[in-house]
């Protein structure tokens, strides 16, 4: 499972990092002197599909993890939550 996780990892790091910056552009464009609302609606947007792709890429990692469980695992891990 480490070898997973080492094998995504930067994939991930580099997902969570450009939705850290297009939180930041969303960010300037939301205290900007003067708003442009088309600007910032579509930063919106940007923000949204950068989430997405960190989410996909977690997603893709647990489903690589989870099918490396046995059944006993996975069913420890859902009592869990």
């Amino acid at each position: 499972m480490d070898t997973l996780f080492d094998e995504n990892r930067a994939n991930l790091v580099s997902h969570y990092q450009a939705l850290q910056q297009e939180e930041g552009k969303m960010e300037d464009l939301a205290h900007a002197q003067t708003l442009d609302e088309k600007a910032l609606f579509a930063q919106i947007d940007r923000v949204e599909q950068a989430r997405a792709e960190l989410e996909k890429a977690n997603t893709h990692l647990m489903l690589q993890l989870r099918r490396e469980m046995d059944a006993d695992q996975i069913s420890r891990l859902e009592a869990a939550h």
